[in-house]
């Protein structure tokens, strides 16, 4: 959680960025991490043998239905037939294979690939309407993506299919979370069919309260006899059939291996022989299978079952052959064996998990040295492209330690961020063993970064304390490490224990962060001669000090920051990183006022829960009702965030409360959480906010007795300090202490205060606290006596808000709003401010809700109103046809629009409410006097 000011920035945006793919690429190349092979459905075995009885009890398919079975019993081929036979009636399946990578984090990224492969695109920043916070079963993110995933599916209408093969793999419990979270809350035309060996700790009891299930056991998927007869094709007589019932009790596996055996030329084969060593199916098994194979084919088998999935470059590589697929198809004791996947010979192939098994603990028994050394090699191939994770599973197999920190730095380190984002993180994180932090510093802070992100605080600073005095200041690597690159990726987790713990801005240890990412020359400078960074390093660190200038108001260098940020990401192709600049900028410009260049930014790249939050909040902003008025129409909040993100979601949900007390309670749940997550600067904002509720609620004593617990400053040089604390904390401060000083009938110390805070905000050009500070002041006024400038404070804000239309400030002063209005109509005003009046007391009187719409469907609408057609608005922003026509559909309904020009009007009315005020800029506070 990255924290206001400083260069917290850092690691949220890597994080962040590096979890949204640009949804203009091919599905394959948005994530180069995610293998295809995972997600297609595998071809028709050699010799399958179809199970027409199956099939049948299985039509038509239910809801869900389950095969049960060890290995060998055919699930996956039977999987795959189902499959098959539900795209030949033109319906949409989605496939995955599951393994023991699959962490939290991973699955549900697979789960959104198999379905865009598919042809189900999501945006994955579109608000949760649904299932929002249930219990809080699924992590955050995880959960977000597979809200939007159902979303997306039940949008697609037509019965759908997601097939999971091999489920037994999944070894984390919140993976396991989001399979029962689809089986129990997917759409109802999503059906489900998987494949496992035993349950790995699914709730299917819940999933199949409706009854609608077809559940299969190993019983049901034995060959009987007469299927064994059909299986040989005749060929054996009854009392072979009956003996090789006995001896395999339908084990489909045992019979394929016997029919392979009795296939070879020159194999003199009996029943008899099905009866091997006393090590198991698994032994027994392999003993079968290999039983006459050559030397040189029993030797390729045990090699290659090594491979996760055997493609014909890497598998000639490891092997130093040029036909290696050719030679295990070959072999007719693999006969039915290796599963191909689409593309045939060509394609990759998948061995038997049971004959896999078999042979990997076989090499490992005869040979340790060879499958030590292929495992390295192996594991260097896979890291070759790109497949960090399976890489590191390698290099652990192979017991080299060494070589899992000499891979994670070739990753990238802490980098490896921006590359594949925090689901790749958390499954890095368990290669980390105690040998490699303590052989590999950089691996060290990856894994402190990996602390950070669970918020597990102490552990992080410790060892990032203990790494800071084991590499002399960061400024020595390992012998034969990277000084530079350690240099650079302690920056970056500085950057993070700085922006996650939310510090205040002032605190030494974000000062250090700034002062020490400045000195390493982020910002780009022709005189400066220094060592070129990383371009990831460079603008990240860049858009960690554009956040720290942006919530310090100090625009011009933050934009500044941004824009060396954005050249710096173009550069290395990390188009994901402009996102997240935008942000910033947007962030900034929501600041300043400039409301349509807030929303540009919001919109553009690709959708996140982060400018969805950023975007609600500044529709708020410009209106007097809330949009929906209703907390669970809120964005969800992500894991991590910077102090914006905080500030804008927590703010925006007490305001959206029904009554003060509900915004209370509300405040005080985001209170705890942030106070025990130890987010400083998130606690500062939030006891501020909930002075403020105090008062509004009619506690002022013990809004005093909350200031006082809270350590809020009392002077006005220290509310006002930008120097200590964000701009949001400084207006969230300065509110508040108006107020209470307000209820307390301390006017005229509230009279100053809020001079000086509208002042501050004019020096800063932050027109938002500015427009806060003119509604404060009315009201100030007003409980003076002061009648006439609370009218002139009134008629200020409606100048003010012909530029910047940010009515909210006026609600949240609803009482002495509606009290100066008719004061206002009656005197000698211009016009335009009276009919601005009329029309605001009008709006008070009889709010209506306006409905949520996101950063993306605003970005979308604006391109509408400029007159783009639908094909330029979607290449503009990087949309597929469906998910472009899946967004106007969201926003036709949000809006009741029927074409553009519907959409058009609705966006004026909805979305940019016309605002009847005076066509010119706010005079000032100096235009008038004070009596």
């Amino acid at each position: 959680m990255l924290h206001n000011q400083a260069l917290a920035p850092a690691a949220p945006i890597v994080t962040f960025f590096a979890e949204m793919p640009s949804q203009n690429q091919d599905s394959q190349t948005e994530q180069s991490w995610l293998l295809a092979a995972k997600v297609r459905c595998p071809s028709d075995a050699d010799g399958y043998h179809g199970r027409t009885d199956l099939l049948q009890r299985m039509e038509p398919l239910q809801r869900l239905t389950v095969l049960t079975a060890p290995s060998g019993f055919g699930k996956t081929s039977l999987l795959a037939d189902v499959c098959r036979r539900w795209q030949a009636a033109g319906r949409l399946v989605a496939w995955l294979t599951l393994d023991e990578d699959d962490a939290p984090g991973v699955l549900d990224a697979y789960l959104s690939f198999a379905f865009r492969v598919v042809g189900i695109e999501f945006a994955e920043g579109e608000n949760i309407h649904r299932q929002q916070d249930r219990e809080g079963e699924l992590p955050h993110r995880a959960r977000r993506r597979t809200e939007l995933l159902s979303i997306a599916i039940e949008a697609h209408a037509a019965p759908c299919l997601l097939a999971l093969d091999d489920l037994e793999q999944l070894r984390h419990r919140e993976a396991l979370d989001t399979v029962d979270f689809l089986l129990q809350h997917g759409p109802s035309n999503l059906h489900f069919v998987l494949a496992m060996r035993d349950n790995p700790g699914l709730d299917l009891a819940k999933a199949s309260l409706d009854g609608k299930v077809c559940h299969l056991t190993a019983d049901d998927m034995r060959f009987s006899l007469p299927q064994i007869d059909s299986f040989f094709g005749g060929g054996l007589s009854l009392r072979e059939l009956e003996a090789l019932e006995k001896r395999t009790e339908g084990w489909p596996v045992a019979l394929r291996v016997y029919r392979n055996m009795k296939a070879m030329p020159g194999t003199a084969v009996t029943v008899g022989d099905l009866v091997a060593g006393q090590g198991g199916p698994a032994d027994w098994f392999g003993e079968q299978l290999l039983h006459g194979l050559k030397d040189e084919d029993r030797q390729l088998l045990l090699d290659t079952a090594l491979l996760d999935w055997i493609s014909p470059p890497m598998a000639n590589e490891l092997l130093g052959m040029e036909d290696t697929q050719g030679r295990l198809k070959g072999l007719a004791a693999l006969n039915g064996l290796l599963l191909p996947q689409e593309g045939g010979d060509a394609g990759t192939w998948r061995m038997n998990p049971l004959l896999k098994e078999y042979c990997t603990a076989q090499l490992l028994r005869e040979d340790p040295e060879r499958y030590r050394a292929l495992q390295r090699r192996i594991a260097h191939l896979e890291a070759h492209t790109g497949r960090v994770v399976p890489a590191l599973r390698h290099a652990n197999q192979a017991g080299d330690s060494a070589l899992i920190g000499e891979l994670l730095e070739e990753a990238g380190g802490v980098r490896l961020w921006a590359r594949f984002g925090v689901k790749s993180l958390v499954s890095v994180d368990e290669f980390l063993t105690p040998e490699v932090i303590g052989n590999c510093p950089r691996a060290a802070l990856l894994h402190c970064t990996v602390l950070i992100i669970k918020s597990r605080f102490r552990e992080a600073f410790a060892l990032f304390e203990t790494l800071e005095t084991r590499t002399r200041g960061f400024e020595r690597d390992r012998p034969g490490g990277d000084d530079a690159a350690l240099k650079e990726d302690h920056l970056l987790v500085l950057a993070t224990l700085a922006g996650f713990n939310c510090l205040p801005v002032g605190s030494a240890l974000v000062q250090r962060a700034i002062a020490d990412m400045e000195m390493l020359g982020a910002i780009e400078d022709a005189q400066q001669e220094r060592a070129p960074l990383d371009p990831i390093v460079e603008g990240a660190l860049n858009l960690s000090l554009c956040l720290a200038d942006q919530q310090r108001a100090k625009f011009d260098l933050a934009r500044q920051r941004g824009a060396a940020s954005k050249r710096a990401f173009m550069r290395c192709g990390a188009s994901y990183g402009s996102v997240f600049v935008n942000l910033a900028l947007g962030t900034l410009a929501m600041a300043q006022g400039r409301v349509r260049e807030a929303e540009d930014c919001y919109g553009q790249g690709a959708p996140t829960a982060i400018a969805d939050i950023l975007s609600l909040e500044l529709q708020f902003e410009r209106n007097v009702k809330p949009p929906e008025a209703t907390a669970q129409n809120l964005p969800s909040m992500p894991e991590v965030g910077w102090m914006d993100i905080y500030a804008a979601a927590y703010g925006v949900s007490a305001e959206m409360a029904f009554d003060a007390r509900s915004a209370r309670f509300s405040v005080d749940q985001s209170f705890e959480y942030a106070r025990a997550k130890g987010l400083t600067a998130v606690v500062r904002f939030l006891s501020a906010l909930r002075v403020s509720w105090l008062v509004k609620d009619g506690f002022a004593d013990w809004a005093e007795q909350s200031w006082r617990d809270g350590g809020l400053p009392t002077t006005t040089a220290e509310i006002l300090s930008a120097n200590k604390q964000s701009w949001r904390e400084m207006e969230a401060m300065a509110s508040a202490r108006i107020r209470l000083l307000i209820a307390q009938g301390e006017f005229q110390a509230a009279r100053i205060l809020v001079e000086a805070m509208c002042r501050t905000a004019e020096e800063r050009q932050l027109r938002r606290v500015l427009m806060n500070g003119v509604a404060l002041s009315m009201t100030t006024e007003r409980r003076l006596g002061e009648m006439e400038n609370a009218v002139a404070d009134l008629a200020d804000f409606l100048r003010m808000a012909e530029v910047v239309d940010y009515l909210r400030p006026l609600a949240r002063e609803r009482e002495t709003t509606l009290a100066v209005l008719p004061a206002l109509l009656e005197s000698e005003r211009e016009a335009d401010v009276h009919d601005a009046a009329a029309a605001l007391l009008d709006e008070l009187n009889e709010p209506a809700d306006a409905p949520i719409f996101t950063a993306r469907e605003i970005s979308i609408v604006r391109r509408i109103e400029q007159g783009l057609r639908n094909d330029e608005i979607a290449r503009e922003l990087g949309l597929s046809e469906p998910n472009f026509e899946t967004h106007l559909m969201q926003i036709c309904r949000k809006t009741g629009a029927r074409n553009e020009a519907d959409i058009v009007a609705a966006a004026q009315r909805l979305i940019s409410p016309p605002r009847n005020v005076i066509q010119r800029p706010w005079r000032g506070r100096g235009a008038r006097s004070r009596h």
